[in-house]
C-alpha cells in the first residue's frame, strides 16, 4: 500500500479523525480551563493556538514517519483521555488524550527523527509566537508559549514512551538542545502566566 505524502492531504482511517476530534476536543477543554480569566479575544486566540499546537504536533509525527516508509495514526487512548478529562477540573493539568501510534521497521535514527518533530513543532510555535507578545495589549499570548513550551518539555524527558527517549537513544546532544530550548521557553513564560 502506498501513502500520499502531501502535508494537507494524508489518508486517515474514519475512526483515526474521531479519535484527533476527541483528543482536541480534550485539549480545548484543558486550554479553556486555564484561559477562563482572559479577555474574549485573549480566549479565543489562545484557543486557537492551543489546538494548533496539539494537532500539529501530532501530524508531524505522522507526516514524518510516512515520509519514512512507516505507517502513522493518531489513536485516542482511553485512560489517557479520562486523565486529560479529569484534569479539567484540576489545578494540575495533564494533556495526554493519546497518541501517533507508528507501524513498521524503523531504526533508531529513524524513530528519533519522527519523535523530535512533534516537540520541534511545539518549540518553533513558541518562538513564532514571542514577538507578538511585545506588543501592546497582546500580553495574552505568553498563554500559548507557556502551553507549547510545556508541551515539548513534557514530552522531551527521556522516559518510556515519550518522545525524549526515542530522541535520546538517537541522538543525546540533538536531545540536549531541544529539551534546553523547550525548557527556556517554559521558564521565560511561567513568569508571565498567572
Amino acid at each position: 500500500m502506498s501513502y500520499d505524502y502531501d502535508y494537507f492531504n494524508v489518508r486517515r482511517r474514519r475512526s483515526e479523525l474521531i479519535d484527533i476530534l476527541i483528543g482536541s476536543a480534550l485539549v480545548w477543554g484543558v486550554g479553556a480551563s486555564w484561559l477562563i480569566y482572559l479577555s474574549p479575544a485573549g480566549f479565543l486566540i489562545n484557543s486557537i493556538l492551543f489546538l494548533t499546537a496539539f494537532i500539529l504536533h501530532e501530524y508531524d509525527h505522522k507526516i514524518t514517519a510516512i515520509r519514512n516508509g512507516l505507517y502513522a495514526e493518531f489513536r485516542l487512548q482511553r485512560i489517557w483521555a479520562l486523565i486529560t478529562f479529569i484534569s479539567i477540573f484540576l489545578p494540575f493539568k495533564l494533556i495526554a488524550p493519546g497518541a501517533t501510534m507508528i507501524y513498521g521497521y524503523a531504526d533508531e535514527t529513524t524513530m528519533g527523527k519522527i519523535a523530535l518533530w512533534g516537540p520541534l513543532t511545539n518549540i518553533i510555535m513558541a518562538i513564532i509566537i514571542f514577538p507578538f507578545t511585545l506588543i501592546g495589549g497582546l500580553g495574552f499570548l505568553w498563554v500559548a508559549i507557556y502551553f507549547n513550551a510545556f508541551i515539548a518539555l513534557f514530552n522531551l524527558i527521556p522516559f518510556s514512551i515519550l518522545d525524549g527517549k526515542k530522541i535520546f537513544i538517537w541522538d543525546r546532544s540533538i536531545w540536549a538542545l531541544a529539551f534546553t530550548a523547550s525548557a527556556a521557553l517554559f521558564a521565560a513564560s511561567i513568569i508571565h502566566v498567572p
